[in-house]
């Protein structure tokens, strides 16, 4: 039923945005915003920007706009009623929960002036991550949401960053620490790309998941959870997602997300550098480490507007403007993330950072954070987990283990664990 007052909001919407006056004396349209608690204040800065900018373009609407909290990689389960007076018009979303929220109701499709806005502004990757059976549904706002070797330049030589053995190698030998949060399956998820093994997931018309294919119980996979083990047996090792290089923690550098650069740059100063996914070898075969890269999107969601169209208009309206050039460019500058937007990667200083030159690297490697099925996240969390406390060792399972250095790990084991991870993925629904 959601789904269908959903597609009658977007017939509405069609039908009606062209001949919406928003010029109306005295007007007042109401919405609601969900981003992150952290960015609040920022992203507030650029919605006060939206309305500044619609007065002075001659519109006299009164916008009033609410900001509530969810994070774009956890709205799609905060978010109960998506009709409810607290739920969003407008909100940030990691591009897996497409599918998920399209199956919803929750997202309207992106028509015409606003899809000539992402056809014509926003880079190739961008768009992949708003598309859903060959249609738009998402403004995207960011193009680099992954990790990479983030590191003290005093430690670390340019060309000990390449391996992954080697950087462990170097802190453990100045018994430093380097941080790699696999338990967190946005990282660990990604290590079992490296070799080669993946999932495919089809579609049917109507945009349901009509199946998932995967072969993390073949070779490729086999080697993806030795590198697992390999990494997780170093002294240097920590699983640290938060904490940036001090000499309290004794870290000196981490496999961290693209959003703790600020973070690192302030705790390293001139001694900051980065560098793509190291490689890893197993066996004979060298691979770079497998990461996700992904972007951010906004949703506008037409249950929230029913058939209010000038309400839905102006969600369109805000959504476009967040994701457009004036927006990314702020978010760069102050936050330090990297755009999408064709107009603002034109950029001179931008094309130079260093951070957007190893992005760039890495793009040609890495898993695109696209629609990821269902069980994926939780299949990989309890991947480490079990390796981290012995399940798929030799001897077994051994509770409340804070090192696996003295475990034994063999094929015959690891195979057990391979074969539970791709049961779990293939029977996403």
């Amino acid at each position: 039923m959601k789904k269908l007052v959903a597609f009658m909001a977007l017939g509405v919407l069609a039908l009606g945005v062209a001949g919406c006056d928003s010029k109306d004396k005295g007007n007042t349209v109401e919405l609601v915003y969900s981003g992150t608690q952290s960015d609040k204040d920022f992203t507030l800065k650029l919605i006060d920007n939206f309305k500044t900018m619609k007065k002075e373009s001659g519109d006299d609407t009164n916008y009033v706009i609410d900001y509530v909290a969810h994070g774009p990689d956890m709205v799609d389960s905060e978010i109960i009623d998506w009709t409810a007076a607290n739920s969003p018009d407008v909100y940030e979303y990691a591009p897996d929960k497409l599918a998920i929220l399209y199956d919803k109701g929750a997202l309207a499709e992106i028509r015409s002036t606003y899809k000539d806005f992402i056809d014509t502004k926003i880079n190739d990757f961008g768009k992949s991550n708003a598309t859903l059976n060959g249609k738009y549904y998402g403004y995207p706002y960011t193009g680099d949401n992954t990790y990479y070797f983030q590191y003290d330049k005093r430690v670390f030589t340019s060309e000990d960053v390449k391996s992954m053995e080697r950087i462990l190698e170097v802190a453990a030998e100045k018994n430093a620490k380097v941080a790699y949060p696999l338990e967190t399956a946005f990282w660990g998820a990604g290590v079992m790309f490296t070799f080669g093994a993946d999932y495919s997931i089809e579609f049917d018309r109507d945009g349901k998941v009509a199946g998932v294919t995967a072969d993390f119980d073949t070779d490729k996979g086999l080697k993806g959870a030795k590198a697992l083990v390999k990494i997780m047996q170093s002294p240097a090792y920590v699983n640290d997602a938060d904490s940036v290089p001090s000499e309290t923690n004794g870290i000196v550098g981490g496999i961290a997300g693209t959003w703790k650069i600020t973070d690192y740059k302030k705790a390293l100063g001139e001694n900051y550098g980065c560098a793509p996914m190291p490689t890893i070898t197993i066996g004979e075969e060298t691979k770079n480490i497998g990461a996700f890269v992904g972007g951010k999107l906004l949703g506008v969601n037409p249950l929230r507007a029913q058939n209010d169209v000038k309400r839905l208009t102006a969600a369109h309206e805000l959504a476009m403007y967040l994701a457009g050039e004036e927006c990314q460019n702020k978010r760069y500058d102050e936050l330090s993330w990297g755009p999408c937007n064709v107009d603002s990667l034109k950029r001179s200083d931008i094309q130079a950072d260093a951070n957007m030159v190893v992005l760039n690297e890495q793009l040609k490697f890495a898993h695109a954070q696209t629609s990821t099925p269902t069980n994926l996240w939780d299949a990989a969390t309890k991947l480490v987990a079990g390796i981290k406390d012995g399940t798929y060792s030799v001897e077994g399972k051994t509770e409340g283990n804070s090192s696996i250095a003295g475990l034994t790990f063999t094929d015959e084991t690891l195979k057990v664990a391979i074969d539970t991870y791709n049961t779990a993925v293939k029977s996403s629904e």
